[in-house]
């Protein structure tokens, strides 16, 4: 009987450390991530708020990114109404945390050059992973948005993005 409990307790043991390394684990940043996100931001009520002498701002603070990692990467679509972005998103970010670091970004790049409206943007946005075989596919999507718009609304691509 003696021998079990010092089993039990063993085993209680090592099952504690496991429960322990896993946590661990599961808190680690990813460092070596293949793994693309394509981000797609809009504007309160999809109103076209991003005028034609803003975009030239928002490109310039989106295509250098201040974010913490090797490879500064990125490819993007700005449109009157939302803004695609594809980015290899840093392990210590969430794509959560991008969005509101992006948005954030845009505001002050656009007061710092003083525009007064400045977009508000929606609270909602879309994103998706992008493997690397598909990389070239999504980055010319997103060369294509403007004749894309052409013929669909932002409505029309949300509905289809289930949105």
């Amino acid at each position: 009987m003696l021998l079990l409990a010092e089993n039990q307790g063993c085993i209680w043991r090592i099952y504690f450390l496991f429960l322990i390394l896993i946590n661990s684990f599961l808190k680690m940043p990813h460092s070596h991530s293949n793994i693309w996100t394509h981000l797609v931001l809009w504007t309160k009520g999809h109103a076209p708020l991003i005028n034609s002498e803003m975009v030239g701002s928002i490109k310039k603070v989106l295509e250098e990114l201040p974010l913490d990692f090797y490879e500064k990467q990125t490819h993007l679509s700005v449109l009157p109404n939302h803004i695609h972005l594809l980015i290899k998103l840093p392990g210590n970010l969430s794509v959560d945390q991008l969005a509101g670091y992006v948005k954030q970004l845009i505001f002050n790049k656009l007061v710092q050059e003083g525009f007064k409206n400045c977009p508000e943007w929606d609270e909602d946005y879309y994103a998706h992973s992008v493997s690397l075989n598909r990389l070239s596919i999504e980055k010319s999507l997103l060369d294509r948005q403007v004749y894309k718009h052409k013929e669909i609304s932002l409505e029309e691509e949300l509905k289809f993005l289930g949105l």
